[in-house]
């Protein structure tokens, strides 16, 4: 089952150029939802949190993109987004208007010289996203503008978190791939061990190596990539049951423990809060 699509479009006004504020969850599972030869009148940035894939420039130069990155699509700039048709997909965007665009240029606070920003996301962030959703579906159209500040907001607060970067040597290629390797096929089980032997790394190595550059053990990483999947099902509406066999978890109690665990609430009450 994958996640469902949760979005939102408002107006504020007539003039949906200017004047559009929209966000949401939205989950692409094969390549033809990827978007060639793509362009809008309005700023959307989005999120990737689950999946890989490739941005490409108007100049045809390829960015890979993975769970964390954050895409700008500039107004008026033709790009292309291409999907990895593994299902993992899911994005969480925000647009406004063109003109907000333009004045948060016109401050150096957004720029079109950096369309995909290497970054990761955290619980927060998350929430964020959650609640932003909510607040857009329920609002009056006296509270748009208010809520125009917020996606301004969040946008602003994404692009300035510190980039994840890793060291520019011969390892980066390998430590890159593994991150995409560990990031995909959450429902299957998978081995460490394998990984570093595609990455033609010893084993030993290739934990102390991904450590070192990322922060966390490989198995700690792949834990918190189920753990972020788990949560945009549970958001779904999946039921704790089935979330935890979408998770590769042999049952709803080793499910429910590591959910426990690494989020620290319950599946349970995390889908009753959010």
């Amino acid at each position: 089952m994958e996640t469902e699509k949760d979005v939102v479009y408002r107006c504020i006004g007539s003039d949906l150029t200017n004047g559009i504020l929209a966000c949401g969850f939205m989950p692409k599972a094969t390549t033809e939802k990827s978007q060639y030869n793509f362009m809008i009148d309005y700023y959307s940035g989005f999120m990737l949190l689950s999946g890989s894939g490739r941005y490409y420039t108007p100049d045809k130069e390829m960015i890979p993109i993975q769970a964390g990155d954050f895409v700008q699509r500039i107004p008026g700039v033709c790009h292309s987004t291409e999907i990895t048709p593994d299902g993992n997909w899911v994005e969480f965007f925000i647009s406004f208007g063109r003109t907000t665009y333009n004045y948060l240029c016109s401050l150096n606070l957004l720029s079109a010289d950096a369309p995909v920003i290497h970054s990761q996301y955290d619980e927060n962030i998350f929430q964020q996203f959650s609640r932003f959703l909510h607040q857009l579906k329920t609002a009056g159209d006296t509270e748009l503008p208010f809520l125009s500040l917020k996606a301004q907001e969040i946008v602003l607060s994404i692009v300035n978190r510190p980039a994840k970067t890793f060291p520019a040597d011969s390892v980066r290629g390998a430590i890159e791939e593994a991150c995409r390797l560990l990031s995909g096929d959450i429902h299957r089980a998978v081995s460490l061990e394998e990984v570093a032997a595609a990455l033609h790394m010893s084993y030993e190595n290739f934990r102390k190596k991904f450590r070192e550059y990322v922060g966390v053990s490989p198995l700690q990483y792949r834990i918190e990539q189920k753990m972020k999947h788990a949560k945009l099902l549970l958001l779904s509406g999946v039921s704790i049951k089935e979330t935890a066999q979408l998770t590769g978890y042999s049952d709803a109690y080793s499910f429910t423990k590591q959910f426990t665990n690494s989020v620290g609430i319950s599946p349970g009450r995390y889908k009753k809060m959010n």
